[in-house]
């Protein structure tokens, strides 16, 4: 039986602000975006990434022995081991990589070059220098639940790509549903190449024949999934893309079926408040959010808020539901999604 919302809720917000000098690094494993309690960060032009995140991301196991600063990570029967502040990586006992940085900890947490995860892992590593995005592809990534295309210029090189995966479901639940979400980024990827593909290759030859560096245009993405029992699927998406010029755009979106008939279910599906109160309450809660911190957000961004209501997007979670707002909707680019989320029943 459907409720009307709960008018009293706990919200939940977090700016994504910089520390440094440059634009937040943003990390892709296997297109799946990787969280840090302890952001990465550029020294002597070499990037420098939390160890354990990305070698968990990676499927391995991190272990330290606080008397020599060691750290080892154990993956397949492979032993990886270096040592805070020297340059050596080894795998099962034998130099594999030496670091023009070397291995160090900040705030607790030991940071590594980027390119040494690709040496230890035989991984991928690609670096956005425009919109400071590191994409990592692993050797198992060929077996992820991802829909992936690519267009080439002439002579071979890659000068567009497209990714997005889905989380693989632990049980039979969102196992329909991934299959519509598949179908989906096929279709976004064609779209992807129908518009940006001709103008990526006409820029790289360009790029090519003044004797000037080409960034590749991206779309990566990746699907969690939110909730999923017997009644209901939810999946939530972001998405980081570049097709030229100075800046990077990130977008996110998502989906609720109905665990039982595979049907997509509106926010009026699942709540009985008219689309006048849930709207109120978008612009009650949105706006305590604005008004908690309003440095974070544009000037007039009350006034945006109103005229954006038909940007508010939904997920479930497993005891309530996510509201959330795009990118530049009414706060700035580096305040990202702008989001709450409260308790609820179904």
């Amino acid at each position: 039986m459907k409720k009307r919302l709960l008018m009293a809720l706990t919200v939940s917000f977090l700016f994504a602000t910089s520390a440094f000098a440059h634009p937040p690094i943003n990390v892709y494993v296997d297109s799946q975006a990787v969280s840090f309690d302890q952001a990465p960060i550029i020294i002597n032009d070499r990037t420098l990434v939390p160890m354990r995140a990305i070698f968990q991301a990676l499927g391995s196991e991190v272990s330290w022995y606080e008397p020599t600063k060691t750290v080892t990570s154990t993956k397949d029967g492979d032993s990886f081991v270096l040592v805070i502040g020297q340059t050596g990586l080894y795998k099962n006992g034998q130099l594999v990589y030496s670091m023009d940085v070397p291995a160090q900890i900040v705030n607790d947490r030991t940071m590594v070059p980027v390119r040494a995860i690709a040496e230890a892992f035989d991984a991928e590593v690609n670096w956005d220098s425009v919109g400071y995005v590191i994409t990592i592809f692993s050797a198992e990534d060929a077996t992820q639940n991802s829909y992936s295309t690519t267009v080439e210029a002439e002579d071979g090189t890659v000068v567009l790509s497209y990714k997005m995966s889905l989380a693989q479901s632990s049980n039979q639940y969102a196992a329909q549903m991934e299959k519509v979400l598949l179908a989906e980024a096929e279709e976004l990827a064609k779209d992807f190449v129908n518009t940006y593909g001709a103008k990526a290759k006409k820029d790289y030859e360009g790029a090519k024949a003044a004797g000037n560096s080409f960034a590749p245009y991206y779309s990566v993405g990746s699907y969690e999934i939110t909730r999923e029992d017997s009644a209901l699927v939810s999946f939530y998406g972001t998405s980081t893309g570049y097709t030229g010029g100075s800046e990077t755009v990130r977008s996110c979106s998502s989906h609720t079926f109905s665990a039982k008939n595979g049907k997509e279910q509106k926010l009026s599906d699942l709540i009985d408040d008219s689309q006048k109160e849930i709207e109120a309450f978008w612009s009650t809660s949105f706006g305590t959010l604005i008004d908690e911190k309003p440095t974070g957000f544009y000037s007039d961004a009350k006034k945006r808020l109103e005229k954006c209501m038909d940007k508010v997007g939904f997920y479930l979670t497993a005891d309530g539901i996510a509201f959330y707002l795009p990118p530049e909707t009414i706060a700035p680019k580096e305040a990202g999604i702008i989001s709450f989320t409260m308790k609820y029943e179904f």
